[in-house]
This record gives C-alpha cells, sequence and structure tokens, in this order.
C-alpha cells in the first residue's frame, strides 16, 4: 500500500469516527442560543448554568476563588454573573465546559488539560481585544471573538479522547523536540488529517454560530479567502499567542492579516502580551476548567 492510499484511508477514518462522536451537550446548544440574543441578561444565562451542577460548582467556585477576593462567599450564580464573572465570560465558559465533559482525556496523558486552557484562553482574550481594535467589525464579531478564541484548538481535545495512544505519541514527539515538524504535521502523518482540521468539522457538526464554523474552516485551509472578518480575527489571535512562546525567527508571520484588520503586525502581536493581572486571570478560569 503506497503513502498516497495510506493518507486517503487514514483521512476517511478519521471522518468517520468525527461523525461518530457524541452530540452536542444539551448545556452547549442552550448556550449557543444565548448568543442571538442581544438583550441576554444574567437571568438567562444562570438559568441555563442551573440546569448542569458541574458547570454550575465550577462557576461558583471560580466566582468564589482567591483572585477574586471577596469578602463574603457568594452562594447563588446569578449574583456570581451579574457580580463577579459577566455575561460574556459565563457564555463562553459554559461553552466549553460543557464540550469538555464529553471527552474525557484521561488515557492521553502527554494532553495536559490545564496547559490547554491557558493556551485557549490567552488565544480568547488575545481574540477579543483584536475585535475591540478592528474598527471595522462589526457587534456580531466582537460578541463572538472571545468563545470564537476560546474553542479554536477543540480538535486538539477530541483527537486526544478519540486516538489517545496515537495523540499521546505524537505530542511526545512535539513536546520533546525530537524533530523539526510542527505537531499539525505530524498529526497529517498519522492521522491523514490536523487538529485544526477537526476542529472544523466540528464547527460544521455542532452547527456552531457561522462566523465562528468559517474561521475554523479559515484556520484549517492555509491560504483559503474569506470575507468572514472573524477569520482574520481568530487567526491573527492564535498566531500572535503563539508567537510568545517562540524564538523569534521561529515565529508565525502576522504580515497577512495586517490589510484585513487594518492594525500594524506589531500592534497584533502586543495584544497577545497579558498584564500580570490578566495573567493571574486566565490561570485561575484554567485550573478551574481542568478539574
Amino acid at each position: 500500500m503506497n503513502a498516497v492510499t495510506q493518507a486517503t484511508e487514514a483521512a476517511a477514518r478519521m471522518a468517520d469516527s468525527i461523525m461518530a462522536l457524541p452530540p452536542l451537550p444539551a448545556t452547549a446548544q442552550k448556550i449557543l442560543t444565548c448568543f442571538g440574543d442581544e438583550f441576554i441578561d444574567a437571568d438567562k444565562v444562570a438559568e441555563v448554568v442551573e440546569s448542569d451542577p458541574g458547570i454550575c460548582a465550577k462557576l461558583l467556585g471560580l466566582a468564589n476563588s482567591a483572585y477574586f477576593g471577596l469578602a463574603e462567599p457568594l452562594y447563588n450564580i446569578r449574583e456570581a454573573i451579574s457580580r463577579v464573572l459577566g455575561v460574556d465570560t459565563v457564555r463562553s465558559l459554559v461553552l466549553a465546559m460543557a464540550i469538555q465533559q464529553s471527552f474525557n482525556s484521561k488515557d492521553c496523558p502527554a494532553f495536559k488539560t490545564e496547559r490547554f486552557w491557558t493556551q485557549s484562553l490567552l488565544a480568547a482574550e488575545c481574540c477579543k481585544k483584536i475585535a475591540i481594535a478592528d474598527d471595522a467589525a462589526n457587534d456580531a464579531d466582537r460578541d463572538l471573538s472571545y468563545s470564537a478564541g476560546l474553542c479554536h484548538n477543540l480538535g486538539l481535545m477530541v483527537l486526544a479522547y478519540m486516538e489517545p495512544q496515537r495523540t499521546n505519541s505524537a505530542l511526545l514527539k512535539h513536546q520533546g523536540r525530537q524533530e523539526s515538524r510542527s505537531l499539525a504535521e505530524l498529526f497529517v502523518e498519522e492521522f491523514g488529517a490536523d487538529h485544526n482540521a477537526v476542529t472544523a468539522e466540528l464547527g460544521r457538526a455542532w452547527s456552531l454560530p457561522a462566523p465562528m464554523a468559517a474561521a475554523y474552516e479559515f484556520r484549517a485551509a492555509s491560504g483559503l479567502d474569506t470575507d468572514v472578518r472573524l477569520a482574520y480575527i481568530v487567526a491573527a489571535g492564535v498566531a500572535a499567542v503563539k508567537n510568545t512562546e517562540l524564538e523569534e525567527e521561529d515565529r508565525f508571520s502576522l504580515a497577512p492579516f495586517v490589510d484585513p484588520l487594518g492594525i500594524d503586525a506589531d500592534e497584533l502581536q502586543e495584544m497577545a502580551i497579558m498584564g500580570e493581572r490578566q495573567d493571574e486571570r486566565v490561570q485561575s478560569l484554567a485550573s478551574n476548567m481542568s478539574r
């Protein structure tokens, strides 16, 4: 069997596996409806959160964490949302937490859940900054930017769930710097598709908001042209955050996003730098989400 045939068969098996994944959890489906409601308030979001005791407990734990330094503990999720966490952040966190509940990655020890959410949250924060700075972005782009950044890498979590041993092997190679190939290249060799392609497939399968799905398709198909502004916001935000961990000579170029977004490359990169307070917030959120 030649390499082309092997790659084709691997890609077909991956597509079949994605189609067999659990459907989008009910809590996630409910929270997605909130994105289309411009008059959403804490009470409506709290109603969804209260239907899922596990997520409700996590959010209350976060609101009462040392990061927020409340004088008195909160026991009411509505108060936690309106006084501490905020509606927009909670919508995004509930979506991510609900999806995570469907995918147990314990059989893939190289997949570090807290690191995964730390990187996802950093991307979310950066995407939100870019959307705010982008004068041509509309309200929908800004509304979805945090969630789109937060969920941009769900394909990696799904691979750790679907193919834990093979994913673990690829992650160990990448983490150990045993070779120069990127994680995406290692996944393509192993599965015939990378984690970005899996994320894009999830966006379609789960009927995520159309701009989010388009953003993930844009990242999966390098060089694809699109008129979806959120696609450029997410791609730029994710690349800028990744650059913060790379040596200068290995960094991704942000030049392709300068004209579409009307933001200088240096300014885009600066948006990935978090202040001490913001970094503490991200670490607190990631720790809570990974429990």
